[in-house]
């Protein structure tokens, strides 16, 4: 995913507490409604589609809306949430191109529900910036009924991408995100699981092509760049050396994936029109909601241990 954003107060601060980490998504929303990967809001609600049915859902930081009107195809009702006011002005903005009727959003956080309860809760993207996860999980245990499940997305570092981030963000302290306050592996997730009253009925990796391709090269670039830049050592920084460096890693890399698809250790999600999108929509609003058919994104595995070496992990938590 190549964002960049425009405003300087994104940058302006390298501190992750709450105040300023809402200001950062403030500035995003305010320039773009693209703020997750292609293809993930897709992944999530095939792997999810069954969990679905039939059911009442809350998407937790519901962002601009897609996994909300996604989940709604198969959902009795969805409510959407989130604490950034025109990321829910974009979800109802959506919401009513598409004619989706059983779905609302509002602005909010988990501290702000009543104490109605979903048979499932979806979190997209969304662990990895909150203050503290294991409070986060124990607060949607309360919020589902007996048997429901929690459906998490988010990143993985088991991965080419991951290791070259993590080498940088933990030998140098470089801001390779900021946004991303916690990096959580599945060691931790399963403890986490366990502490809050889940047991983790499925792990899915996913976002391979982010994981190992080119657009994995292409986004450490980037983001080297930009956090050497912030560090403040890009006058020192060698970019021409470990960008050769990176290029160097992508035959392998590719023949890597070839092998897990000829194995079909790697499986593809399908494409699909997961909305009814008007023909004279705007360009981009349109490629954002037709995330169904993004030709990225459309590898997953539940094979261990494979499946935590994709860009991203979607964990199926059971509520015991």
């Amino acid at each position: 995913m190549h964002i960049e954003i425009k405003n300087p107060k994104f940058r302006k601060s390298l501190s992750f507490d709450k105040k300023n980490l809402k200001e950062r998504f403030k500035i995003m929303y305010d320039e773009t409604f693209f703020t997750s990967p292609p293809g993930s809001s897709a992944n999530v609600i095939f792997q999810a589609r069954k969990f679905l049915k039939g059911n009442a859902v809350l998407d937790l930081g519901c962002g601009s809306g897609r996994v909300s009107l996604y989940a709604s195809k198969y959902a009795k009702h969805v409510t959407g949430i989130d604490y950034i006011e025109n990321a829910i002005k974009y979800s109802q903005k959506f919401s009513k191109l598409c004619n989706i009727k059983n779905v609302e959003f509002h602005v909010g956080d988990l501290d702000t529900l009543k104490d109605t309860k979903y048979d499932v809760i979806l979190m997209n993207e969304v662990l990895q910036h909150v203050d503290n996860p294991k409070n986060t999980v124990k607060k949607c245990n309360r919020l589902l009924k007996k048997g429901g499940f929690l459906i998490i997305s988010m990143p993985s570092f088991n991965n080419f991408r991951g290791y070259v981030w993590m080498t940088l963000q933990t030998l140098f302290h470089l801001p390779m995100s900021l946004t991303d306050i916690h990096k959580i592996s599945a060691d931790d997730m399963q403890k986490i699981a366990k502490n809050s009253g889940f047991k983790i009925e499925k792990m899915i990796g996913t976002a391979w092509d982010w994981a190992w391709s080119e657009w994995a090269i292409d986004d450490l670039k980037r983001r080297i760049f930009l956090a050497a830049k912030d560090a403040k050592i890009d006058k020192s920084a060698d970019f021409k050396s470990i960008n050769n460096w990176l290029d160097s890693n992508l035959l392998f890399n590719k023949q890597f994936l070839d092998s897990l698809i000829s194995k079909k250790i790697l499986k593809k999600r399908p494409q699909t029109n997961l909305l009814q999108i008007p023909k004279n929509t705007n360009s981009k609003v349109k490629k954002y909601l037709d995330d169904g058919n993004s030709k990225k994104n459309l590898f997953y595995c539940d094979v261990s241990p494979f499946n935590r070496m994709g860009e991203g992990i979607i964990y199926i938590l059971k509520k015991t």
